[in-house]
């Protein structure tokens, strides 16, 4: 049986992307680790079957409930232009569901077998990975990008969003328009992706004094405008806040709709202010005032890191923090005074 390109990187102890970069003369790869690749090659006599150009398979595995948050279709769509502008070739797995618990280094058969065919993993989403997990990964050879997840392990990268910068500027511009009856419509509970969102506003309402409202938390059934209308509607049975503040921008159309059937107008009554800045913000009657991400450019970032780590092994890990930006719109006012 002739040697394969994996048998050269086994016998190297490099992955096979560093084998892939020698052959192909790449200039992204260490004197040393050239060396011992070049030295296997010669080793077991191993001959390509034509001249390597490489175009490396990335892998992005979707969190199972990611697909539900209107922000998946962005960022993949980000993370699609980025793989053309880099000559990639791109695999998606959905995951329908993913367990921690023991064996802690078994991943799910699907992923498994996925990432064997793959030089880079993007999760997008929350996976509950254990460092086992990322060990295994890393001894194999496949460098990971975390998007929109949580997690602490040092062998891979992550892009997130500033959650408490985007709370504490939207609620300090409520504030500022005479706002301290503000409320939240969550996700759904058991989303871990968003609950540093969630800490993020509380903190944002103890630095702003304003620990009353705490109370004026809840949580939607979804992420959609259906979720958002039947959370609000329910907050507003025993509250009366003089503003909103929704997870994403679905579910402050759903508020809208609440907000409407309760007699009640935006901003006059109670202003409205979403997250995310999706199409259908600048769309809604009136415009809905949103904290801008950059999700495509999220997806991007997360390709070009992924990229440079699989062209060079050496680098080390990074976090990247994503800015947002508080794009007022007709959705908010000064506040009035209620009695209830």
């Amino acid at each position: 049986m002739k040697p394969t390109m994996q048998d050269v990187a086994d016998l190297a102890r490099v992955s096979r992307a560093t084998v892939s970069r020698v052959l192909a003369d790449s200039p992204n790869v260490s004197m040393d680790k050239r060396a011992l690749v070049l030295d296997a090659v010669e080793k077991l006599g191993y001959k390509p079957h034509k001249k390597l150009r490489p175009r490396y398979q990335l892998l992005v595995c979707i969190a199972p409930h990611q697909k539900a948050d209107p922000f998946h279709t962005h960022i993949i769509e980000g993370i699609q232009a980025a793989v053309r502008t880099h000559r990639l070739k791109l695999s998606r797995l959905q995951l329908q569901a993913f367990s921690s618990r023991p064996p802690q280094r078994q991943l799910p058969p699907s992923m498994a077998k996925a990432i064997a065919q793959a030089q880079g993993l993007i999760i997008l989403g929350n996976l509950p990975l254990s460092e086992e997990h990322h060990l295994y990964l890393h001894q194999n050879g496949i460098p990971t990008v975390i998007i929109h997840g949580t997690g602490s392990s040092q062998l891979c990268s992550y892009v997130g969003i500033d959650e408490r910068r985007a709370m504490i500027e939207a609620v300090n511009e409520l504030v500022r328009l005479g706002h301290r009856r503000i409320a939240y419509i969550h996700g759904p509970e058991d989303d871990q992706d968003h609950q540093e969102r969630l800490r993020a506003f509380k903190l944002a309402l103890l630095s702003a004094h304003l620990a009353e409202s705490l109370r004026m938390i809840v949580q939607a059934k979804s992420w959609c405008q259906q979720g958002g209308c039947e959370a609000a509607g329910r907050l507003l049975t025993t509250f009366m806040p003089s503003a909103m503040i929704t997870a994403n921008d679905l579910l402050a159309l759903g508020v809208y709709q609440a907000i409407k059937e309760a007699g009640l107008r935006i901003p006059d009554d109670i202003s409205v202010i979403g997250f995310g800045d999706l199409d259908c913000a600048n769309d809604a009657d009136p415009p809905l005032s949103t904290i801008a991400v950059p999700l495509r450019s999220i997806g991007g970032w997360a390709v070009a890191m992924l990229y440079n780590k699989i062209l060079d092994q050496d680098l080390k890990p990074v976090r990247l923090t994503v800015p947002t930006v508080f794009k007022s719109r007709g959705s908010t006012a000064r506040a009035k005074t209620y009695t209830r």
